[in-house]
């Protein structure tokens, strides 16, 4: 039995031009663990076939970043030691997907 897939919800994204919009979307088709996207309204469903490995995750981080996506959504990709790099509260990105690290 395959694991379910895993999927995204863009909301709202704003492209600044017809090029900027086709940006968006060939960065979406160069990542392979897209399996799809449909786009009801102002929300872009993007479908995986599988969790992304560290590449894959870190071109979501860029792209949710660039074009405003919820990043928090990425979240449930830090798990587990091979991820530490991802949970480092010095990233760039680590507020938009955790939430603002405990200060002690």
């Amino acid at each position: 039995m395959s694991a379910p897939s895993q999927t995204f919800v863009a909301t709202s994204v704003i492209y600044y031009s017809p090029l900027d919009e086709g940006a968006f979307f060939a960065w979406l088709d160069r990542i392979d663990c897209v399996a799809r996207y449909d786009g009801l309204g102002s929300n872009l469903t993007i479908t995986l076939s599988r969790a992304p490995d560290d590449g894959e995750l870190r071109e979501f981080i860029a792209l949710f970043h660039r074009y405003g996506v919820d990043m928090r959504q990425l979240a449930l990709f830090g798990e587990g030691a091979a991820r530490a790099w991802f949970r480092k509260p010095s990233m760039f990105w680590h507020d938009a997907v955790f939430g603002p690290a405990e200060v002690s």
